[in-house]
């Protein structure tokens, strides 16, 4: 994983196994720059893959859903959007990530290097979202669209194919109301971690104790895991 910006040869290699070649390689240097390495070195290079990030989160989001809206035309919104989220979530892109092996020519700063940031999921997936915003700029949208359709094209086809998972928090509110409970209440009890990389951990509470805990790079996705938590409990509860 390097600490220094990449070389010329660094940035073939990637073209190739990105199946990219870039008009202006610029684009995608900056794409594989983290953050932690302009803060170690603010004279050298002024800015960091988040801007591309942005850009790149937007580009994915709306590309999944182009092949889910055209590939599943009976599909009501709320399904296609819970398919969305399977496909777009931070785990999914930095297995992509590592298809290609982006961690490899990720450049951070030797703390974050040295923290095992490469093999970071947030850094993956962070990583994923710059490239594909740096192609956009680079070619244009078809240029994109192919691109992320060849590494997440697989993915979307699954959950094409699977049926819709209910999300965790809707399938707990629907067992409490069935029970006759109030629905459940989420509270945040820590962040932990660098402001590029943080982890919240929630907390499900229902009829004001607290049930069951979760951890995530986003709140919403620690209160999935603390809902089906919880979920398992009251289940598991109910059965004895």
């Amino acid at each position: 994983m390097p600490t220094s910006p990449l070389e010329i040869d660094d940035l073939i290699a990637i073209e190739s196994a990105l199946q990219v070649t870039f008009i202006e390689r610029d684009f995608l240097t900056l794409a594989l720059t983290h953050q932690s390495y302009i803060n170690e070195h603010p004279d050298e290079l002024p800015v960091s893959n988040e801007r591309l990030e942005f850009l790149g989160d937007s580009i994915v989001g709306m590309i999944v859903a182009d092949r889910l809206y055209v590939g599943a035309p009976d599909l009501p919104e709320g399904d296609l959007t819970v398919r969305r989220s399977q496909v777009v979530r931070k785990e999914t892109l930095a297995d992509a990530a590592k298809s290609i092996g982006l961690g490899e020519w990720l450049v951070m700063g030797r703390g974050e290097s040295a923290g095992g940031g490469a093999d970071r999921i947030s850094n993956l997936a962070d990583s994923f979202e710059a490239v594909a915003g740096a192609v956009f700029i680079d070619q244009g949208y078809e240029q994109a669209y192919s691109f992320v359709n060849q590494w997440l094209g697989p993915y979307v086809d699954e959950a094409l194919r699977s049926e819709t998972q209910k999300d965790p928090k809707s399938l707990l509110q629907e067992h409490l109301q069935g029970n006759g409970s109030k629905p459940p209440r989420y509270r945040l009890v820590s962040e932990s971690g660098s402001p590029s990389d943080t982890v919240f951990t929630m907390e499900v509470v229902i009829d004001e104790q607290a049930v069951a805990s979760g951890m995530g790079s986003r709140k919403i996705d620690a209160e999935r895991e603390a809902a089906a938590r919880a979920l398992n409990i009251l289940e598991t509860n109910s059965n004895e």
